[in-house]
């Protein structure tokens, strides 16, 4: 069953390196979607309404859900401009869905950036610039990480969540297979009674 893991927030957070720790820990059954890929390197689009990114994005989850993947989908996203496709991955995937933002101070996001291979591709003055304080979804079922979450609690925590939903939808599974083979039982001994 294909299980979908969104992880958001503001440049520098920490998003990206954590979607590479997923997908190496998970290897073979694993689709990543990285925003920067898709929007930069892919389309060349700007951040803006209606950008084609969007349907890219969604088009590749798809996909993934398609082929029982576990999709991992990375980015700012800002909602504004990304919120309903997003909206329309949490139906598609249903209870299969995990959704996390990183709520960082921005001092936290420079600091971590500050440490990052990629530091000279934008400056501090560009991620103020960027920056969306709380930018959340308003899901329910949205988890946060704050300053003092490292890559390894926030790895950890995910693949808890993700043990947790695969353990119910075994259980479900297995449910369903037992309702059926009860009611197959009632049908033989039905019809032999006929």
């Amino acid at each position: 069953m294909a299980k979908l893991v969104i992880i958001r927030g503001n440049s520098g957070s920490g998003k990206s390196s954590l979607a590479k720790k997923l997908q190496a820990h998970y290897g073979q059954g694993t689709l990543l979607i990285a925003q920067d890929t898709v929007r930069r390197d892919m389309l060349k689009e700007k951040v803006e309404p209606g950008n084609l990114s969007i349907d890219l994005t969604e088009s590749l989850a798809h996909f993934g859900y398609e082929h029982d993947l576990l999709v991992l989908v990375e980015g700012f996203y800002e909602t504004d401009i990304y919120g309903h496709m997003l909206e329309r991955l949490r139906t598609l995937f249903g209870p299969q869905t995990l959704a996390y933002y990183y709520d960082l101070t921005f001092e936290e996001t420079v600091r971590r950036h500050q440490t990052r291979a990629k530091q000279e591709e934008f400056t501090p003055a560009d991620m103020k610039r960027w920056w969306k304080d709380r930018d959340f979804l308003g899901w329910e079922e949205e988890s946060f990480f704050r300053d003092e979450d490292s890559l390894e609690a926030a790895f950890e925590r995910i693949v808890q969540d993700l043990e947790k939903i695969w353990n119910e939808a075994q259980e479900e599974e297995l449910l369903c297979f037992c309702i059926k083979k009860v009611f197959h039982k009632l049908q033989i001994n039905f019809e032999k009674n006929i």
